[in-house]
């Protein structure tokens, strides 16, 4: 009885999500920290910069591919290998604060993006299509929320070794050998995860899976995908989504001294986490339909994030017509405050956008079939990665923190009407068609798991 109990936990829904989010926590979440702590070492953000774009450009492409990859190897080996190879680039960040070592951290940055296109494919995959449907919100919510622990714990590591330090400049190097214990455990904790057939949900479904495929099925499926027009709806805002990001990790760079950057590292954490929690809950209400509990977020996010904007811009201009960047410090007075504030105000709202369009994606029409979200979150999030590639090469060069700010804001706006076309507008397909599609997918040697109408395979 015992045993049947601590089996059931095991391969329960829930645990696979806190699992997914462990190995979130070690990697993209340790990665953001130390984004946030900057390079540091003997070159400037520029550097740090360029290393994720060489690692968003890699993924650009690996994403593509890395929905198929998942459907072949299965999503428990796609995140542990997305997992190790994650490593080398915290690794990296010491060797150049330390000895101003460079070629490492291009290396690991190289093999992060490889890592990273992986792990991003299979871990929302997993977020999103594991979950049932009337809890699909709560649990992106949870996933999303514990990898926001990486900043938190990168910031309180940086708060507590750097306390005293009221300059601009690097943080000490102390500061990145815990955070590269932390990344070291991300592949360890993914082979924790159960395989979607062994998985017990609280509905006692089973989870539609790709029992076998080929590559070429994958390629042909991938393709398919891509002609998808509420997906292409949805491109847009994953394309510009990391522009605010990266213009707000030069910002905070730019004009803070370590403490309030250490701060603020902390405290994203802990605001991310509790937007990513509420979007979930908010999207999870039940007792309001599902079309009027996606329009009603988004509208909220909208309104939002475009309010942060403003304020950052109205910030950014009082910051470029000052003769001398400023170096805040910790109680520097009423600017500081306002210059602080807009900075987390942004990371709140950007993170219920993110739990949104990932609770969203699950939901993307003519994108329903076995194997399906595996591919259309790789694409999805390839998209996202070419976004990241563009943001940060723009931040890796002189192009002043204003501009980069103008370009941030009005890629933004771009999203919107986009975004609301697939919010609001009504993209079901002819289920005939749809079915046609997917039994040409299937007669290419794909063997999908059949699931009758009480949810048990036959």
């Amino acid at each position: 009885m015992a045993f049947d109990r601590a089996k059931s936990l095991y391969r329960s829904c829930l645990l696979q999500i806190i699992v997914v989010g462990l190995v979130a926590f070690c990697e993209p979440g340790i990665w953001t920290a130390l984004n946030n702590l900057g390079a540091g070492g003997n070159a400037s953000h520029l550097l740090n910069n360029a290393a994720n774009a060489l690692t968003y450009g890699l993924m650009s492409v690996g994403c593509f591919l890395a929905g198929g990859v998942t459907n072949k190897i299965t999503a428990k080996w796609t995140l542990f290998i997305g997992a190790a190879f994650y490593t080398p680039y915290a690794a990296g960040l010491y060797c150049n604060n330390r000895y101003g070592n460079e070629w490492f951290l291009l290396l690991g940055a190289a093999l992060c993006g490889i890592g990273a296109s992986l792990l991003w494919a299979s871990e929302a995959a997993i977020a999103v299509g594991y979950p049932e449907e009337e809890k699909r919100g709560r649990y992106v919510g949870i996933w999303m929320g514990i990898r926001q622990m990486g900043p938190l714990v990168g910031g309180a590591i940086s708060l507590a070794l750097n306390v005293n330090t009221a300059h601009v400049g690097k943080v000490t190097y102390t500061t990145y050998l815990g955070l590269v214990a932390i990344s070291s455990l991300g592949a360890p904790f993914a082979l924790l995860l159960s395989q979607p057939k062994d998985v017990i949900r609280s509905d006692h479904t089973k989870i539609p899976h790709m029992k076998k495929t080929t590559f070429g099925i994958e390629f042909r499926a991938i393709w398919r995908q891509l002609k998808n027009k509420y997906m292409l709806l949805l491109i847009p805002v994953f394309l510009a989504g990391q522009f605010g990001t990266t213009y707000q990790g030069n910002y905070l760079t730019s004009y803070f001294t370590v403490r309030p950057r250490a701060l603020a590292s902390f405290l994203t954490a802990v605001v991310g986490a509790s937007a990513n929690i509420l979007t979930g809950i908010a999207l999870d209400i039940n007792h309001l339909p599902r079309e009027t509990r996606s329009k009603g977020v988004y509208i909220f996010v909208l309104v939002f994030i475009t309010a942060a904007w403003i304020w950052n811009a109205i910030t950014q201009v009082k910051l470029s017509r000052m003769t001398e960047a400023p170096a805040f410090d910790l109680g520097d007075g009423p600017f500081f405050n306002s210059a602080f504030a807009v900075y987390l105000f942004f990371k709140f709202f950007y993170e219920m956008l993110q739990t949104y369009i990932y609770w969203l994606m699950a939901d993307i029409k003519g994108a329903q079939g076995d194997g399906d979200i595996a591919r259309t979150t790789g694409i999805l999030r390839s998209w996202e990665s070419i976004g990241g590639t563009i943001a940060y090469a723009v931040g890796a060069t002189h192009w002043p923190n204003l501009n980069q700010m103008v370009l941030g804001f009005s890629l933004w706006a771009f999203t919107i009407p986009f975004t609301i076309l697939a919010v609001f507008g009504h993209w079901n397909q002819n289920e005939t068609e749809t079915h046609e599609e997917q039994s040409n997918i299937s007669s290419l040697e794909a063997q999908n798991v059949v699931i009758n109408s009480e949810g048990k395979i036959l």
